[in-house]
């Protein structure tokens, strides 16, 4: 709870009016004393992303294996060392097989990326023409000169790069993951005993329930996405598309701005690999699919767990990114669920609850 300084007491004998400007001014103090200490715990946590990084990954990790662990201790009866045994199994076994194919798929892609750099400049040679021909002047070499100095090869070393610097922290991800997981079953009781407080008014516990029920949620749909490109990659005869359908599934877990670089991803690959009217089809797919499971599923399954404004999501986005890099992204929408659930339990931040959450929970806030 944020520091509050007491007003300065009032003479004896001051009249009302004098007492309310000195509460109004050491309301103004609280506040700023509230901002200036989230842009320090800010500035803490870009500084520190470098590990808060991999410690929320594995956290999220954990919460989604911690369902078939509880699964397996219940529906099933297994001990709980036999089924923490499975669990962890599964979840070291599976990262380390994504990984390998991974690593194998971008050493395929790598030496076809000059091949598709020549037909992508192909594709730029006919657009020009098609505007010289309707009376646009344009340069096709200086055109081609400025595409160049974006190329797909430069790129795919950049995520090379990118997924080495990751893999630096995969094993410490995983170990951190399996000792949550072996945790999971003690976790709560302790919880209770060290903050009874917390968790009688069910604030502590609701942000473990919100952020696995989304997390669950948007895993299922991004499943069904995944499987539903796999099944128009290999119709269209698109390469790569266990590796496509990956990246669907992963950018996914990036609200709105993550499924549109997929969309555009799957359509570029089928661009430069079958031609215009592959592309158009695979657009269709795309397109459809952002429909049903954005527009009809996604609400459907989620409806009021998530809480959130959609611009406050579109905006968790650039704070997130800024802070925590690229990870910062992923982690937006179940992060920002977390300062919503603290500042909705805090009594002087509410109202900021309320700003970022949807108009069905201002409506419940104003019928308090």
């Amino acid at each position: 709870m944020p520091f509050q300084p007491s007003p300065a007491p009032a003479p004896a004998g001051a009249a009302p009016d004098q007492q309310q400007p000195q509460q109004q001014r050491g309301r103004g103090l609280s506040i700023l004393l509230t901002l200036a200490c989230i842009v320090v715990v800010a500035a803490g946590v870009r500084e520190a992303a470098t590990v808060i990084t991999p410690i929320l990954a594995a956290a999220f990790i954990a919460m989604i294996a911690i369902l078939p662990l509880a699964l397996l201790q219940g529906k099933l009866g297994l001990p709980r060392w036999l089924a923490l045994l499975i669990v962890l199994a599964l979840t070291i076994g599976g990262a380390l097989g994504i990984g390998y194919y991974l690593s194998q798929s971008a050493a395929a892609i790598k030496p076809l990326l000059p091949e598709y750099e020549s037909r992508i400049d192909g594709f730029i040679l006919d657009g020009l023409e098609a505007l010289k021909a309707r009376g646009v002047e344009v340069d096709p070499e200086r055109v081609l000169a400025e595409a160049h100095n974006w190329k797909i090869a430069d790129f795919a070393d950049v995520i090379v790069l990118s997924l080495a610097k990751v893999l630096q922290n995969f094993l410490f991800v995983l170990m951190v993951s399996a000792f949550i997981i072996a945790e999971a079953s003690s976790f709560p009781a302790k919880m209770r005993v060290a903050f009874p407080g917390a968790m009688s008014n069910s604030g502590l516990a609701s942000v473990a329930d919100k952020i696995r029920s989304f997390l669950v949620v948007i895993t299922q749909l991004n499943v069904v996405m995944a499987v539903i490109n796999w099944v128009a990659c290999m119709a269209l005869g698109v390469p790569f598309a266990f590796l496509l359908s990956f990246l669907v599934f992963f950018l996914n877990y990036i609200p709105t701005i993550g499924s549109i670089a997929a969309s555009l991803l799957v359509v570029t690959i089928t661009l430069v690999t079958h031609g215009w009217g592959a592309a158009i089809a695979m657009a269709a797919v795309q397109a459809v699919m952002g429909v049903v499971v954005g527009s009809v599923l996604q609400p459907k399954m989620l409806g009021s767990r998530l809480g959130l404004s959609p611009l406050v999501v579109l905006l968790s986005l650039v704070v997130w990114g800024y802070l925590l890099g690229i990870a910062g992204m992923f982690f937006a929408v179940p992060l920002t669920i977390i300062v919503k659930i603290v500042l909705d339990s805090t009594d002087d931040l509410r109202s900021l609850s309320v700003l970022l959450g949807d108009a069905a929970g201002a409506r419940e806030a104003e019928k308090r």
